[in-house]
This record gives C-alpha cells, structure tokens and sequence, in this order.
C-alpha cells in the first residue's frame, strides 16, 4: 500500500474516532476533545504504533487547522461587549504575565541545564534565549478551547464571562505578536515599527469592513447558501489565505495573527448579513474547521510529539507540572486582574484557572521554537503536556471553585 495513503488513511482514523473516544471517556471523566486527538496522535505516531511520522501533509494541513482556531477566536471577540477598561487590563495584565513567565522559563531553564537535561536544540543557542520562548509560550491563554466550557456554564454573556474572554482574547493574540517581535527575522524596533503599521491597517479595514458585504456580495451568498457554491465559506477561507499571507510577507509577523485579523474582519463584515444566513455560514465554516482541520492540527501535534524521549527523561517528565504551576500563576494571577471590582476570592481563583489555559499557542510556540533550535524537542513535550493537563483539568477546577450560586451576585462594573 502507498505509504502516502497509509498516513492519511491512519489520520483520518483517529480523527473519527476522536468524538467516539470522547464520549465514551465522558461515562467516567469530562475528556476535551483536543486531548483526545492528540492521544490519538501519539498512537499512531512514532512513539508507540509508528504508522505515521512526523511532518508531511497531515502537519501541512495542521497549520491551517490552527489557522482556523486563531480565525474563529478573532470571529467570536464581539468588542462591542468589551470595555476600553477590560481591555487595557487585560494588556496590562498579560505584560505582567510576560515578565513574570520570562523570569521564570529563564529559571527553569537554567536549572534544568544544570541538572543535566539537553534543553537547547542548537549548540549556538543561550538558555537566555531558549527560556523567553518558553516564557512567551507559558503566556498564552486557549480562548478557542475554553470558550466552549464557558458557553456551557451560560458565562459568555454575563460581566464575568466578559473580562475573561477580554483577557483570553489577549492571552490567546500577544503571544503570537511578542514572538514575531522578539524573533522575527528584523530588527527588533523594525518588527516593532511594522506591527504598529499592521494594527492601524487594520483598525481602518475594521471601521470599513462595519459597513458590511456589498449588495452583489449579500446576493451571491444568499443565492449560494444551499448549493455547492458556498460564496461565504469561501470568502473566509480567501480571507484567512490571504490575510496570513500579508501579514508573514509585508510585516514579518506570524501567520495566525493574520488568521485573527480574519476573523475580526469577518466579524464586521457579517453583521450586515441577515441572522439566519450569518449562523449557516458559522455552521458550515466551524463544520469543515472543527470537522476536519482543527482535529488534523492536534493529531499531527500528537504525532510529534516526542512520548518516548519525555519518558526516558524523568527530569524532563518531572518539568510538566513545574509548567503547569507556572501557567496556573504567571498566567493566571495576571489574568485575573481584569475582573469586575467587588469580585469574591472564588471569582479570581476560578479567573486564574480560565485564563491559565494554554494549549493551541504554546503548541505553535514550541513547534516554531523547536524549528529553530531555542528547545530540544523532549522540553517542548513537557510544555505541551503541560498544556493538555491544563485543558484538561482547568475548566473543571473553574467550575468547581465558582458554583452556579456565585455567578448571579458578581458586579457589572469592569475593571479591578
């Protein structure tokens, strides 16, 4: 059989049996999907039945799988719920972040080299360097993977749900922009220079883009909307396309805040769109994303992902949960910061464990760090599973520490 056939028939496996898995594991314990898929992936990666390497089509495809998270984390950000307020501590509480997981990915680093673990890939690269980027990693907050969770717990709509997807949003988007910044292939007050010129760019598509799709654009999509043209699918995928495509050749920054500028655009240019023809074309898009490329993105993550040579290593095992910790305070205390004044303890402790999600940006961190030789590929592992234990268990603690009582009593006013 072509071994090409054979990597995609063995992706494509564990990608259906994915939600299967998933909802079998609910009968003992609430699984994420995302983590699901990428056990799946260890499967039947190298690590264990070794039918599938890493690289190729299936990683290929991956990209544009988180592509498609970052698009719909831009999508689903509706400003006009979010304060000036909420959004200058979530900035301020995220800089802090910053600062604190830098100090503290420099540390680990440091002590792990000393205890003996290869941590830089490259025999050239400082452990200054390779700890900023699993600092920069430890900053990021999964929106994309929390939001469900939130939307579950009816708190997307609510002052409280406000602040932590004005902080997610943050955590989920200044990560990618610190790391074209600090890395990027320019000088630093250069990449500086052209981020700024980005984001007024972008601001004017924004207050043109509000005026919505032109009339011939409205009539094609409604024309289309139940037959195989699919205008407004593939609008969006033209948009992420391009837009990422701008953003890595004019500004030297990460394709996925290309994909985020994206969605925000699309965002505008929907609103416009009748309510039932906006929500079929969310559908369908989040059918062929959450169908087919987000699931590709954590397979191929699991793939990769280096089972054998974190076991060998009980230093490298021992660092999952030095990470988690980090996540858990230099991401969450920060986050918490943007929470309505006159929040309870409980309120800040459950904020510390939303905001405190990482996943899909420190994957992307670590696949970018790895590439370049800043980390090996065994402490990149320790970082992701890191991040699956904080997708998996954070959400739940959240819930647990915030009971439903809690919610009705939280002040409105922004800002803390």
């Amino acid at each position: 059989m072509d071994s090409a056939l054979l990597t995609l028939a063995a992706v494509f496996a564990a990608i259906a049996l994915a939600p299967l898995l998933a909802a079998w594991a609910k009968r003992v314990m609430s699984v994420p999907l995302p983590v699901v898929e990428i056990a799946l992936g260890m499967l039947i990666g190298p690590a264990i039945l070794g039918l599938v390497e890493p690289g190729g089509l299936p990683q290929q495809l991956g990209r544009m799988g988180l592509a498609a998270i970052i698009y719909i984390a831009g999508y689903e950000l509706d400003y006009r719920r979010i304060s000036r307020r909420q959004l200058g501590w979530s900035t301020g509480g995220w800089l802090l972040s910053l600062v604190l997981a830098v100090l503290a990915g420099i540390g680990v680093v440091v002590a792990a080299d000393a205890a003996g673990l290869e941590v830089a890939g490259a025999a050239d690269m400082s452990l200054v360097t390779s700890g900023v980027f699993v600092g920069i990693a430890l900053t990021s907050t999964a929106l994309s993977t929390a939001m469900p969770a939130l939307r579950d717990a009816n708190e997307t709509t609510t002052p409280y749900g406000r602040a932590i997807v004005a902080a997610g949003a943050v955590g989920q988007l200044a990560p990618l922009l610190a790391l074209s910044v600090v890395f990027g292939g320019r000088q630093i007050w250069w990449s500086a220079i052209a981020l700024v010129v980005f984001a007024v760019l972008l601001l004017a598509a924004m207050r043109i883009a509000a005026r919505g799709l032109p009339t011939w654009a409205r009539r094609v999509m409604t024309t289309t909307m139940h037959s195989s043209g699919h205008f407004a699918v593939r609008l969006v995928v033209f948009m992420i396309a391009v837009l990422a495509a701008v953003s890595v050749e004019a500004f030297d920054v990460d394709m996925l805040v290309g994909a985020f500028a994206a969605g925000v655009l699309m965002r505008q240019l929907m609103n416009g769109v009748d309510r039932e023809e906006r929500e079929l074309t969310e559908h369908k898009f989040q059918g062929l994303a959450f169908g087919l490329l987000t699931p590709m993105f954590f397979v191929s993550t699991g793939v990769a992902f280096d089972l054998r040579g974190l076991f060998a290593q009980p230093l490298a095992l021992a660092l999952v949960p030095v990470f988690v910790l980090v996540m858990f305070v230099a991401r969450g205390f920060p986050g918490s910061l943007v929470l309505p004044r006159g929040s309870s303890a409980r309120d800040r402790v459950a904020a510390m464990f939303w905001t405190g999600v990482g996943l899909a940006v420190v994957v992307a961190v670590v696949d970018i760090a790895v590439q370049e030789g800043a980390i090996t590929s065994v402490l990149g592992s320790a970082m992701v599973g890191a991040g699956m234990v904080s997708l998996l268990s954070f959400p739940t603690l959240a819930l647990a520490v915030r009971p439903q009582p809690a919610r009705q009593a939280l002040p409105d006013d922004a800002g803390a």
